[in-house]
């Protein structure tokens, strides 16, 4: 969906109590005061909305020209003959995306954690560049003691995704750069990765949005002590609970054992774990939709482009956008301003505005504003933005400059 702001370019004549267009060129001919190149003409030469000799909003010889919106409040006895509108480009924005990693430290490990660090920066910044706001946690021991396992691997995460400076060589380590960025230092054995998000959920769990679409990512070289149920059915009892969600996993395809009895040469005969096959992974990826790679690939840079890919797919449309600022000369009226929905083969409906949120129970589609008294943002109303969302190809256009249209009752 595109999004497309309409400002109209209009001069209130308030003797005349009417107001055009800059491209209509509409008033009086040319013996009614000076020309009206741009605005209005008014038949006395000093007329405040025309274009007479010393006009202020018209184009008259020593006028200042350009458009004149009122004050905001009510229009009042304004009328307009037609909004004609010069066109402005709002970018649409989506979802936001919480992301839960959890990296396994096991000593065989090392590889794997070293390249994870390595992508996660591209990885939020992708997802950055497509207009979605990431969080990002790392379930996951920072280097150094690891819980008292020193022979377990650590991962820190640099800048700008984690602090500034929070990686130095030789420690101490401090990579958490909220709200962005969040590191809960927990040691993740082979086969506690689902445990251990669920443990922690009180830690995460202030990261999570209510318009978010949240992510489970696990990295992992050994199978799981959970069953891809165990799971689900934990997620389902945590307070708020959380079921709606997309699984993504880096986990062995195979385990040891059968790896090598295919081939000594078999990828997972080296890079698995003993019993390992993440059987559990394997079936949360194909339950939630997610993206499920082979660790014993070894090849981890396309994989994280198709878990940002996936992450941005799975955003939708936010419903809400900002109202831009109006040109030069000209005050926001927010009771001049309207909206219309417009489908992918052209055909324009107009949504009416409602007072807030709280009156989109009574109406069948609206809008509103985020804040009445300073307004910066248009919203949808949650039946609306449904709507929208499933209409690929359509547009917004927000029309300023014609008192606005209220939604009517259902």
């Amino acid at each position: 969906m595109t999004m497309r702001i309409r400002t109209v370019a209009a001069v209130v004549v308030l003797a005349a109590g009417t107001a055009c267009g800059v491209a209509a060129g509409c008033g009086g001919d040319s013996n009614t005061g000076a020309q009206a190149a741009g605005g209005g003409a008014a038949a006395g030469g000093s007329g405040t909305g025309g274009a007479g000799a010393s006009g202020t909003g018209g184009a008259g010889a020593s006028g200042a020209g350009g458009a004149i919106l009122p004050d905001a409040g009510d229009p009042g006895d304004a009328t307009f003959e037609g909004c004609v509108a010069v066109d402005e480009v709002a970018k649409n924005t989506f979802q936001p995306a919480d992301v839960i990693f959890a990296v396994d430290n096991s000593p065989s490990m090392r590889d794997e954690i070293e390249w994870t660090r390595q992508n996660l920066n591209a990885f939020s910044q992708k997802i950055a560049d497509e207009g979605l706001d990431p969080h990002i946690v790392m379930i996951s021991c920072l280097p150094g003691d690891c819980d008292g396992h020193p022979n377990n691997w650590g991962i820190c995460v640099d800048d700008p995704l984690g602090a500034l400076g929070g990686c130095p060589d030789g420690g101490p380590y401090a990579d958490s750069n909220p709200p962005a960025y969040l590191h809960i230092d927990l040691r993740i054995p082979s086969q506690k990765a689902l445990s251990r998000i669920i443990d922690t959920y009180d830690q995460w769990k202030p990261s999570l949005r209510p318009t978010a679409v949240t992510h489970f990512v696990v990295i992992t070289d050994d199978g799981s002590d959970w069953t891809a149920q165990q799971f689900e059915d934990a997620l389902a009892s945590l307070s708020p609970a959380v079921t709606n969600y997309h699984f993504h996993s880096i986990f062995s395809y195979l385990g040891k054992e059968d790896a090598c009895a295919i081939s000594s040469t078999e990828p997972c005969c080296t890079y698995a774990a003993p019993s390992g096959e993440g059987v559990a992974y394997k079936e949360l990826v194909a339950d939630t939709g997610g993206v499920g790679a082979d660790l014993c690939a070894q090849d981890f840079d396309p994989v994280f482009q198709q878990f940002a890919t996936s992450v941005i797919a799975s955003a939708q449309l936010s419903c809400e956008w900002v109202i831009p600022a109006p040109p030069s000369g000209e005050t926001l009226n927010p009771n001049m301003v309207n909206l219309d929905f417009v489908d992918g083969d052209g055909s324009r409906t107009r949504i009416g505005r409602v007072p807030g949120v709280a009156d989109c129970a009574n109406v069948d589609n609206g809008w509103y504003y985020d804040d009445l008294t300073n307004p910066t943002k248009v919203l949808v109303c949650p039946s609306t933005c449904t709507w929208i969302q499933g209409k690929p190809g359509s547009k917004i256009d927000i029309q300023f400059g014609c008192a606005t249209e209220f939604a009517p009752p259902k």
